[in-house]
């Protein structure tokens, strides 16, 4: 089981990342222009979300992997090849589905208000 996750660590990634721009491209034609989230809000939410997620998922892979004083030399490496690129992928997938979700209410008129 262990091996299988690690053989992900690269293909997870490239996935969410892939995905992004999936979910991206469904919401831009789905929405009117002017309605839309823009393209540079997208990518710097789903690039601050993916690092965070990353680093925060490889920091808890890492403390329980190395926990207690029998914990294998290379216990670190767990959190970087294993948990680290999960929740990069999982942070990334979560931020795209929810961003491709967002329909921003309709602008008012400034005809009408007087």
């Amino acid at each position: 089981m262990g091996a299988m996750l690690m053989l992900l660590w690269l293909l997870l990634p490239c996935a969410a990342i892939v995905s992004a721009f999936v979910f991206y491209a469904r919401h831009r034609n789905r929405i009117e222009a002017d309605r839309r989230v823009p393209a540079i809000v997208f990518a710097l939410a789903v690039i601050v979300c993916g690092a965070l997620g990353g680093y925060f998922g490889m920091v808890f892979g890492v403390s329980q992997a190395c926990y207690g004083p029998t914990a294998p030399n290379l216990c670190g490496l767990w959190g970087i090849f294993v948990t680290g690129p999960i929740s990069f992928a999982l942070a990334i997938l979560l931020v795209g589905l929810a961003l491709s979700l967002v329909r921003p209410g309709p602008k008012p008129d400034d005809d009408n208000s007087n």
